[in-house]
This record gives C-alpha cells, sequence and structure tokens, in this order.
C-alpha cells in the first residue's frame, strides 16, 4: 500500500482539513462508508467505482466527484486496485469552493465536474503526476485556483463548537452566538446543507466509532457509549441501526476481523441488497 496525507497549504486553512494520495489493492469488492462529518473531494486514477442504492441498483461513479457531508452509509464497490488523489473539507468549506448550494451536495456523491471548473484538465495532470507527492501538488494547487464564497462566521463557530461538543444544546449555541435559533438553522443549512442536531449526531457517532477504533482489545461499548454522551444501550443501538445498519457486536466483529484501519470503510464480501 501507498499512503501519503498532507494538511492543506495556508490559502485552503479552515475550508480543507487534508490532501491526501492512496494506491492499494482493495481487500474486498464492496465497501460501507460509514458517515463522517466532513465532505470530500476525490480525482479516481484507477477503473471505476460503482454506488450502490439501498435496492442494490448500481450507478457509475465519475472520474472526479464529490462525495458531501452525509448521515447515512453509502455502499460503494471499489475497483481491484484502488487509486486515488482527494481533499476532505470542513462541514462548511466545500460550500465554500463549489457552484451549488449545500444542500444540494448534502448526502450525495455528485460528478465534480457539475460543481467545479477545469475539471478535465485536472484528472489529466493527476493520471501523469510522475509521484503522490506530485500529485498532492497539483490537486492543491487546483484547489487555492478555485474562487471561494465568503465565509459565514455563524455557520463555522457552530460547526466547530458542535465538533469538540456535539451534546451541546442548538439553542444554547444559538444564545451564544447571539443568534436565534431558526437563524442559527438556517445559516448552518445553508452552509453544510445538514442542520445543526443531524450534524451533531453524525459527529458524536463518529467520534464513538473512533474511539472504538482505538480501543485496546475488545471495546467496552458501555464505557464508550457513556463518554460519547449515549444515555443507554437502546440509545446506542438505535444509532448504530441508523448510521450503518449493524448492532454494535456485529460492527465490532467486523472490525475484529479486518482491522482498525477499516473501521470507517467497511469491506464487504457481498452487496446488501435488500435495506438493512
Amino acid at each position: 500500500m501507498i499512503y501519503d496525507e498532507r494538511p492543506p497549504p495556508t490559502g485552503l486553512r479552515g475550508i480543507v482539513t487534508s490532501l491526501w494520495f492512496l494506491d492499494t489493492a482493495r481487500s474486498r469488492p464492496f465497501e460501507k462508508i460509514l458517515p463522517q462529518p466532513s465532505a470530500h473531494l476525490i480525482v479516481n486514477l484507477s477503473a471505476p467505482y460503482r454506488l450502490f442504492d439501498r435496492g442494490g441498483v448500481p450507478t457509475t461513479v465519475s472520474d472526479a466527484f464529490v462525495s458531501g457531508v452525509h448521515s447515512d452509509y453509502l455502499v460503494i464497490e471499489s475497483p481491484p486496485q484502488i487509486r486515488h488523489v482527494g481533499a476532505a473539507f470542513t462541514p462548511a468549506g466545500l460550500a465554500r469552493t463549489t457552484r451549488a448550494p449545500a444542500e444540494q451536495i448534502v448526502n450525495r456523491v455528485e460528478d465534480a465536474r457539475t460543481l467545479y471548473t477545469d475539471v478535465g484538465p485536472l484528472v489529466t495532470r493527476l493520471r501523469a503526476a510522475p509521484t503522490p507527492s506530485a500529485a498532492l501538488d497539483e490537486l492543491a494547487s487546483y484547489l487555492l485556483s478555485v474562487p471561494l464564497a465568503p465565509p459565514d462566521p455563524v455557520a463555522e463557530c457552530a460547526a466547530d463548537a458542535l465538533a469538540s461538543r456535539p451534546e451541546t444544546p442548538v439553542g444554547d449555541l444559538a444564545a451564544r452566538l447571539g443568534v436565534s435559533h431558526r437563524t442559527l438553522i438556517a445559516h448552518f443549512r445553508a452552509s453544510t446543507g445538514l442542520t445543526p442536531k443531524v450534524f451533531a449526531q453524525v459527529t458524536r457517532f463518529h467520534a464513538f466509532v473512533g474511539a472504538a477504533r482505538d480501543a485496546t482489545g475488545s471495546p467496552d461499548w458501555g464505557a464508550l457509549a457513556t463518554a460519547a454522551g449515549y444515555y443507554d444501550q437502546p440509545h446506542v443501538i438505535r444509532a448504530f441501526r441508523r448510521f450503518t445498519g449493524w448492532t454494535p457486536s456485529e460492527y465490532g466483529r467486523l472490525v475484529a476481523e479486518f482491522g482498525p484501519d477499516e473501521a470507517l470503510f467497511v469491506p464487504l464480501a457481498e452487496l446488501p441488497t435488500t435495506p438493512d
């Protein structure tokens, strides 16, 4: 496996959180990607990906695509050799770089050509890049050239606050920022595509899964749930069912089988063809 990751250049800080290059063989044909409180731009340098809806109907994904912030999981079929270069955005960062409203991108995978200009030449340059570092240089240079919409301080401050303390009541957060509850929701939805409440739920679950991934030995689900702000076992199970389609124990077995590196991108030998 070849993996190279770097922080964004100065001009992209607060918009992009990281740039990466990945070249590896897939471990299973399919993959369930769990919800994450960030959005991504990915240029695929290998064979095409396919994205599946809950009925198992496939859609071939463009060689350059944007995956918005998701409050649901995705199921994809990876190419035999995964080779791509990508950028991860802050929750409100993606909308500042695209030509579409955030609500058009959330919970969707979109062809990057509908959101950015000059994507074709970028793909050509990335395919010709001689090294992972050179590919990352090209992507960084491209993103630095993209015109930026003005930031929304209300939405960005709210996202930062919820990322660190997702249990914060939205009303309390609005009062702290000096806006009404309704105004905060409007600003947040316009910048991220989600409401603050849903974003907080995704953030809490993402942190919970990350803590379970990093735990040594078998995870203590009760302790992890309490630390994440889940108030009882049914609350945890409902969150797992919603965000993964599995129970915590089912998910734990898969992580034990494939290892912690696969905790957010879970390999699947078979495609789920009916809703979980």
